[in-house]
């Protein structure tokens, strides 16, 4: 028959370094556990961030660019059939005030206004006349500027007739 020769101090210790061991692996875990969670939640942070920065990138291209008329027209056609929080105006040289088409901006409160003080919506479609003072020319050149609001987001894409 055989015999253990191991004392029962010896098993005491032997348990008790293997619950410390155990212990010190679960605390291990937990650390990394935590320091991970941190990890995905910064990740996450700078995804939004990034996604904060290329939602409005259509619109960004026309900050100091110069577009054909035609192009003018197509943005606001596009922006008024997706019924778009953006105010576009265009300052044609029969019209150097501007003429604000979905909305109207005002620069001073960075306010977008979705409708006139008569409840009215603001010109949805582009004059086709070229008698009218709004009419954009196809064939001519516009600067653009773009405007942002409090919260960086695009609200205004100005174009001037050069």
């Amino acid at each position: 028959m055989k015999t253990n020769n191991i004392t029962d101090v010896t098993k005491i210790i032997i348990f008790a370094g293997t619950v410390i061991i155990v212990c010190v692996l679960c605390a291990l875990g937990f650390k990394m556990a935590n320091e991970g969670k941190a990890a995905v939640n910064s990740g996450t942070s700078q995804y939004n961030d990034m996604a904060a920065d290329y939602q409005d990138v259509d619109k960004l291209i026309y900050d100091g660019a110069t577009v054909l008329g035609s192009e003018v027209t197509n943005l606001i056609s596009k922006t008024v059939e997706k019924k778009e929080y953006l105010a576009i105006s265009v300052k044609t040289l029969n019209n150097t005030t501007g003429t604000y088409y979905n909305a109207h901006f005002t620069a001073s409160t960075k306010a977008v206004i979705t409708t006139s003080a008569t409840g009215t919506p603001f010109l949805l479609a582009v004059p086709m006349s070229k008698s009218s003072a709004n009419y954009i020319n196809p064939t001519a050149q516009y600067i653009g500027k773009v405007y942002k609001d409090a919260n960086n987001i695009i609200v205004c894409v100005e174009f001037i007739q050069q």
